[in-house]
């Protein structure tokens, strides 16, 4: 019996191309540090949605993930590290695991 997937399409904004919905929930699914999918899963439930992923930045063999709305630090923990950015060349705030390689989720 295989186990359902904790992400589906349904967390996905919109504008991302249907031939990157595959790609970016295996990433989500597969390779994302277990600490990042909690705060991931907790923010697609409150109505945020994934509008970007890609690997291999910061470190290789990492998963960054953009949410769409901004987030806060609440879901900070031993193992995600929360950081307010705020530039607006960049993002407005991150969370990053703290063992490597470095996973990043931004907003």
């Amino acid at each position: 019996m295989t186990a359902q997937p904790m992400f589906t399409e349904a967390c996905l904004a919109t504008s991302i191309r249907p031939g990157s919905r595959r790609d970016i929930l295996a990433l989500l699914n597969d390779r994302l540090h277990p600490a990042l999918q909690a705060i991931v899963a907790a923010e697609v439930l409150a109505g945020n949605r994934i509008c970007d992923a890609g690997t291999d930045w910061p470190d290789p063999g990492s998963v960054h993930i953009t949410l769409a709305e901004h987030f806060d630090g609440r879901h900070a923990s031993a193992q995600a590290a929360f950081s307010p950015c705020d530039d607006p060349h960049y993002w407005h705030a991150h969370y990053s695991t703290t063992d490597k390689p470095r996973h990043l989720l931004t907003c």
